[in-house]
């Protein structure tokens, strides 16, 4: 047993022998549909030739049953992009990956093994963006929400450089990491990818947060760059006035530029909307 987190916790191992890595899973901080994330703490560096590719003490770990085979794709899918991303500065940073077993006893003596699928993480102290909303005022268009969307749309060009579709940004999955560990401000950075896809990709079908997705992934079951645009959109928008749905009353209570960003996003033409490379242009958040 290994003390983390105010408790005594089981010290993990990797299923490879030959891997030497030893780690301790913390307490839970996030809980999606496909996995739950908890804090991790490495006790032993990896090996070399280890799947960790860096040392980090303090790291978020996604977890997944791999007996669930969807949710397991998920994360595989999930790793795959983010070692595409690996050096975008506003995509959550992904360590590495490993498989451990969990073995119990039920209550009739059978003893039952459990292999699960870890993905290491880049932690993000700061929380979601969609914790961030729920704490700030209506109608808040400070510099730090600025800088927020600034940073996601950096993200998302980095994404889409890649040739690759988000599927399902959101609140939920952009995350705030701290820029130095010795002041207080955070980087949002784009996080979850495994509902992501290759653009041009027509045998994907459409994924993602009903909420957040564009007429076209709803109305012709068809999802591309352009519609992680529009999800964009619904995010600014929630960040502003805690609303999924543009109405025009909306309007009077936010900036000319804010409302010309919006309507930008939410050009109902897919082709039409602008690029995330575009929006960073854009008055709203070029004067960050």
């Amino acid at each position: 047993m290994e003390k983390f987190d105010g408790g005594e916790v089981k010290v993990e191992e990797s299923i490879d022998p030959s891997n030497t890595l030893r780690w301790v899973r913390g307490k839970l901080i996030g809980e999606g549909v496909f996995a739950s994330v908890y804090m991790a703490k490495m006790i032993k560096p990896p090996t070399i030739g280890s799947r960790i590719k860096d040392y980090h003490p303090i790291m978020a770990v996604k977890t997944t049953n791999t007996d669930c085979a969807s949710e397991y794709n998920e994360s595989l899918n999930d790793k795959k992009i983010l070692d595409l991303l690996i050096d975008c500065p506003y995509i959550i940073q992904c360590y590495g990956d490993d498989i451990t077993i969990d073995t119990n006893v039920d209550d009739d003596g059978n003893v039952n093994k459990v292999i699960f699928y870890n993905i290491f993480l880049e932690y993000a102290s700061g929380g979601t963006l969609l914790e961030f909303i729920d704490k700030s005022p209506l109608y808040n268009e400070s510099k730090q929400v600025k800088c927020y969307v600034q940073s996601i749309l950096k993200g998302v060009e980095c994404i889409h450089d890649k040739g690759i579709v988000h599927c399902d940004l959101k609140p939920d999955n952009i995350l705030l990491v701290k820029e130095k560990e010795d002041d207080d401000y955070f980087v949002a950075k784009v996080s979850d990818f495994g509902s992501s896809k290759m653009a041009n990709d027509c045998r994907t079908p459409v994924r993602g947060t009903y909420e957040y997705q564009a007429p076209e992934c709803r109305n012709d079951k068809i999802q591309e760059q352009y519609s992680d645009i529009w999800a964009v959109g619904v995010i600014v928008l929630f960040m502003l006035t805690k609303k999924w749905n543009w109405k025009d009353k909306l309007s009077k209570y936010i900036s000319e530029d804010a409302k010309d960003f919006l309507l930008k996003c939410f050009e109902i033409v897919p082709s039409k909307r602008p690029s995330a490379k575009m929006l960073l242009s854009h008055p709203f958040v070029a004067i960050v």
